[in-house]
């Protein structure tokens, strides 16, 4: 397990904060569009390698994530995170790392997804615990290895993502991953569904 200590910083402008996270959320995007239905990536892995996670609507007015106590991280938190990810997420292959960003950038979208692989005992409460540990506190991110050879957690997080490029509401991705893994023979976390959008 590595946990990751961010420290908080303001940015000295805003328009010199978000550039880089404009840049990175094209690349990132762009990658990310060809993925198949069945969560591989056809993303080269050197683009992978490069590819860091965006925050895009992570700023001071971003309410807190309604799971726990939990909090949106910032572009910086994201970057310095992403950063230091551990070498159990840099050896994954593409179709994992871009897992493991999107979940680090994206927890308001996966805390309401529910994971089929059986984690539901260990506890988890949604596929967002398969990546990272329970984020009650502000600016500590700590990588949960569990996704790292879990092929349907990975799936999970890919499809929720192709979902949210197409532009799916949160029912919409929770009723397609219930659809895609729900039927499986390991019970589900006991994910709460997500607000009406």
């Amino acid at each position: 397990m590595a946990t990751v200590r961010v420290p908080v910083r303001r940015p000295r402008s805003r328009l010199g904060a978000i550039i880089p996270v404009f840049i990175v959320a094209l690349s990132l995007g762009g990658a990310v569009a060809g993925c198949s239905s069945s969560g591989s990536s056809t993303m080269a892995p050197a683009a992978a390698a490069s590819a860091a996670p965006s925050a895009a609507s992570a700023d001071a007015s971003t309410p807190a994530v309604p799971l726990g106590s939990m909090t949106m991280p910032t572009a910086d938190e994201v970057a310095a995170t992403w950063q230091a990810r551990p070498g159990f997420v840099t050896a994954l292959p593409t179709a994992g790392q871009t897992a493991y960003a999107f979940a680090l950038a994206h927890p308001d979208v996966l805390q309401w997804m529910p994971c089929y692989c059986g984690c539901a005992g260990i506890p988890h409460r949604s596929n967002l615990d398969c990546f990272f540990q329970r984020r009650e506190v502000k600016g500590v991110y700590t990588y949960e290895e569990h996704a790292s050879f879990c092929d349907i957690c990975v799936k999970t997080a890919n499809l929720a993502q192709q979902l949210l490029l197409q532009g799916k509401n949160a029912t919409q991705m929770r009723a397609a991953v219930d659809a895609t893994f729900g039927g499986g023979a390991a019970k589900g976390t006991d994910t709460p569904q997500p607000p009406a959008s």
